[in-house]
């Protein structure tokens, strides 16, 4: 059966994560990705004997780490000061972990957030308020993401997920590119409502497709939405999966459908794909 290199589940219902790498090592998986947005996974819950029993489980069970921070309810581009303190240092508490945890390199995924929305009244075809204070939610994010490199250097790889990119954001990514920063290529979100590539944010794929260190895989079922088993949605996958086989080097698939036995009938479909494309993931 033909599957990627480097395929992960997407650790959220799970009992814990000692039953997770077992579970992994078990059926098909050479790597799992514990979300930091569950509470039971938050750094400060890990003892340090835990880490280690992690570590060596998953050095000899050959499973591989990545990690998500959590992305729904904060944001990088915080500019209220003591929030933003906070925010750099729980994620340092993370990339901690993950250095702890992880016996090779391994990767933190994490959004760039959104800024505050202040529309005005009436039909109002741009966001004023956001063009206005465009440079300044820019400069925090360069900051805050240039901290965050700094401490993870070199063990930990920081990933941007293309989640609401905006020109800003994509200007700050292009900048920090060469400080390192890696792409986290999540192939639903490439894609509009309408089903139509976002060519802003492809377009940057391509151009630095070397920095592409992970990639999200669910499918879209227009009704109910994204995260759905791969088959029952709406998403064309052969397109993106053709210019990800040919990656310089081999990205971490992860498949972000709950609960983990629907990501694993998505990891079968996505073997069936590679098989009749000839794809080499």
């Amino acid at each position: 059966m033909q599957l990627p290199t480097r395929r992960a589940y997407h650790v959220i219902f799970d009992s814990s994560l000692v039953e997770s790498v077992r579970y992994a090592a078990a059926n098909d998986w050479n790597g799992i990705v514990p979300d930091f947005g569950v509470p039971k996974y938050s750094p400060e819950k890990l003892s340090s004997s835990e880490r280690t029993q992690l570590r060596d489980l998953s050095r000899d069970l050959s499973i591989e780490w990545g990690f998500h921070a959590p992305g729904d309810d904060i944001s990088l581009m915080t500019t209220y000061p003591p929030v933003r303190v906070g925010i750099l240092s729980y994620f340092k508490q993370i990339i901690n972990l993950a250095r702890e945890i992880s016996a090779g390199p391994t990767n933190v995924v994490l959004h760039a957030g959104f800024t505050p929305m202040f529309k005005k009244a009436g039909n109002q075809l741009s966001d004023s308020f956001n063009d206005q204070y465009a440079s300044t939610y820019a400069q925090v994010l360069r900051e805050n993401l240039s901290e965050l490199l700094t401490h993870a250097r070199p063990h930990v790889r920081l990933v941007i997920e293309n989640h609401g990119w905006t020109p800003p954001i994509r200007e700050v990514i292009e900048h920090l590119i060469p400080q390192g920063l890696k792409l986290c290529l999540d192939i639903p979100k490439l894609y509009g409502t309408d089903l139509k590539i976002n060519q802003a944010d492809w377009g940057l794929f391509q151009r630095f497709k070397g920095s592409i260190e992970v990639v999200h895989v669910h499918d879209t079922i227009p009704q109910i939405g994204s995260h759905q088993v791969v088959g029952n949605g709406l998403i064309d996958f052969e397109p993106i999966l053709r210019f990800l086989s040919g990656l310089p080097a081999k990205p971490q698939y992860v498949f972000e459908v709950r609960p983990r036995d629907e990501a694993r009938r998505s990891l079968i479909n996505i073997g069936q794909i590679m098989k009749i494309f000839n794809f080499n993931l």
